[in-house]
């Protein structure tokens, strides 16, 4: 070969390369392959993807229909196309879900596509999960080294609440790979400064919106943060032009079904599930934003910050809730390290000069604690899985920050401070461990005394990395390991899953459950899990068609509903929506509905309705009902036949 020719082939190579490297940031790179880390790093990020996908999958139709509100408003959707777009609870669409509808949409479409079936429902939510968890390692090796990457990836894949929602069909899993998508979008576009990543990243927001609301703006302002105040490119009115290009992009994509809801014919729509009002935007901003984070009650007459009423018990505020029973096995093995990390993060770096900031450190941190401080003042309507909102910025927050400790090991107070931070894991981890009596033999001891080596490690003047962080990546990841074995073989459903093994603390939310489930607390089980249907009322239910007949049946609650549906096949509503509470139908417009012939039966719940009370609208129907029409049990569920002639 002459020498010409090698000199030509090493330019074409070079040429090559820098065209690669440029192709790697057009947004087609979210999509690709880490096809130039070393093959080494690869290895390791398909063993984390490949076991996180085996985790979420396992015997996953042993969650059933996971939660029947929303599996019947997918199969809603599969029938049925106004469903579908409008996200209602059943294919009559006599009112919607009480949540924006995008994640019903993935999971109508895949029913429609395969067929109803937990499969068919479940599987997009693993999806979500893996590709969520690869994004998180994208965030991070987008300006760090691979070890901290893969480390957060395996610190999300394995975080518990994340491991339960990845195998659930609440919105959660879409809200978190849409959010954690659009801080990649962020951290790329800080980078390079291009319009359209700042635009992708608030169209990715939007969306997120769209799958659960309010609570996907949790990193709005860490975003602001990172873009326009510390470690944005060009100038300040240069960083607050793509800022407001992003949020404008979000207002698009985030409101545009909220504006076609209002702009339709309430006649021609069904009624928004969980609103006053029959609005989609009072949906946005009461019942699902100020409503669920507001901690505001009325004692003598006055609004005053309070405990938070849950559907089924009380958590009191503060940051302690995070820690309890109910909330800590779900993600707080780590919330302690996670926020000690972010403290060292901006603390270290404020120290040397806002330009010494990394992105990903600066909007990961500000967003943990942003995120923890929403849920520890959130008030009413809060949820123990809502902790799900913190898995994305502690996974990026931990291996940074204990990089950022490992780069200042050389000094001594750098090393006891990463070993109290490590060591301190052991303490928290048993503190979880008492929570419940079902840990193998000795787990009390040896969790907490593997932290407490970990730490001891760590404090050691020595650079050896492998023999240091290994077992410290191990010792953090354990207590969560463990708990996800427990919840991929345990059935999980109704309004709130939990992770892990049942609770041994009286007035949990476990044991709640538990009781439900053993017929001992019928109002948990109405609202929470959905009575078990009659199989005798549900071949009935299969039965009843007509040409007039739109609903096969109406009952309270949704979750009653969504079993009756489920099982029969045939639309089923829930008068009231979610709890009986909207006015949907009103007394006069079920009675036309009646007259018409389109409801079959009135599935009656006395046992629940003695002791839950329903909105004034559904009380009137349920009391009509009963004075002009017979009862008759079929199996042992009180029914009454809407077809018949009303007794005068």
């Amino acid at each position: 070969m002459s020498a010409e020719s090698i000199v030509v082939g090493s330019i074409q190579r070079n040429i090559a390369a820098r065209l690669k490297q440029q192709r790697l940031g057009s947004f087609a790179a979210v999509l690709r392959d880490p096809r130039n880390a070393p093959r080494i790093e690869r290895t390791f990020l398909f063993a984390i993807l490949g076991i996180t996908a085996i985790l979420y999958a396992w015997n996953l139709d042993k969650n059933g229909w996971a939660n029947p509100y929303y599996s019947a408003a997918a199969q809603a959707g599969a029938a049925d196309w106004k469903a579908w777009f409008f996200g209602s609870a059943d294919a009559g669409n006599l009112v919607t879900i009480d949540k924006t509808p995008l994640s019903v949409w993935v999971m109508g479409l895949s029913v429609r596509i395969f067929g109803l079936s937990s499969w068919s429902i479940l599987l997009p939510q693993v999806c979500m999960g893996i590709a969520t968890t690869w994004l998180i390692y994208k965030i991070i090796r987008t300006n760090h080294s691979a070890a901290p990457a893969l480390f957060g990836a395996a610190v999300y894949a394995s975080t518990p609440v994340v491991v339960l929602m990845s195998r659930f069909n609440n919105p959660e899993p879409l809200m978190g790979l849409l959010v954690v998508a659009s801080v990649y979008c962020t951290v790329k576009a800080i980078g390079n400064g291009r319009w359209r990543w700042f635009l992708f990243a608030g169209a990715l927001l939007g969306f997120a919106v769209m799958a659960k609301q309010v609570q996907a703006l949790f990193v709005v302002p860490s975003l602001i943060i990172g873009v326009v105040a510390v470690t944005g490119s060009g100038s300040l009115k240069r960083r607050a032009a793509r800022l407001a290009g992003a949020l404008g992009m979000l207002l698009v994509t985030g409101g545009w079904w909220m504006v076609a809801v209002e702009l339709t014919p309430a006649s021609q729509r069904p009624y928004v599930g969980g609103s006053a009002g029959n609005s989609a935007l009072q949906l946005t901003t009461g019942y699902n934003g100020l409503a669920r984070f507001a901690q505001f009650t009325n004692q003598d007459g006055v609004a005053v910050p309070s405990e938070s009423a849950s559907l089924f018990g009380t958590f009191k505020a503060g940051l302690a809730r995070l820690f309890s029973a109910d909330f800590a096995p779900e993600a707080a093995w780590l919330l302690f390290p996670s926020l000690a990390c972010a403290v060292v993060i901006l603390v270290l770096k404020g120290a040397s000069g806002p330009q010494r900031y990394s992105p990903t450190a600066l909007i990961a941190s500000t967003w943990l604690l942003t995120v923890v401080a929403v849920l520890t003042m959130a008030g009413t309507m809060v949820h123990s899985y809502y902790t799900f909102s913190f898995a994305a910025p502690m996974a990026v927050v931990l291996p940074l920050g204990l990089l950022q400790l490992w780069n200042a090991r050389g000094r001594p107070v750098s090393r006891l401070l990463g070993s109290v931070v490590i060591g301190a894991t052991g303490y928290l981890a048993s503190r979880i461990l008492e929570y419940s009596h079902s840990w193998p033999p000795g787990w009390q001891l040896a969790v907490p005394a593997t932290a407490v080596v970990a730490g001891v490690l760590w404090w050691l003047p020595i650079n050896r990395k492998i023999a240091i962080l290994l077992p410290v990546a191990a010792s953090l990841l354990i207590g969560p390991a463990m708990t996800n074995l427990y919840t991929i073989n345990t059935p999980q459903g109704g309004t709130n899953p939990l992770s892990g093994p049942s609770s041994a603390v009286e007035g949990s939310l476990s044991k709640r459950f538990e009781a439900a489930l053993r017929g001992e607390d019928l109002r948990s089980l109405h609202l929470a899990f959905g009575a078990p249907p009659s199989p005798e009322l549900v071949q009935r239910l299969g039965g009843i068609d007509g040409p007039t007949v739109t609903w096969a049946a109406m009952t309270v609650t949704a979750q009653n509903a969504a079993l009756y549906q489920l099982e029969s096949r045939r639309p089923v509503a829930a008068l009231g929506g979610w709890l009986g509470l909207d006015p949907a139908p009103t007394l006069d417009q079920f009675k036309k509905l009646a007259a018409e012939g389109r409801i079959g039966l009135f599935i009656d719940q006395p046992e629940l309705l003695r002791e839950q009370a329903m909105g004034s609208e559904t009380e009137k129907i349920v009391e009509w009902i009963r004075a002009h029409f017979v009862a008759v049990e079929v199996g042992e569920q009180v029914v009454y036949d809407m077809r018949s002639i009303p007794l005068p």
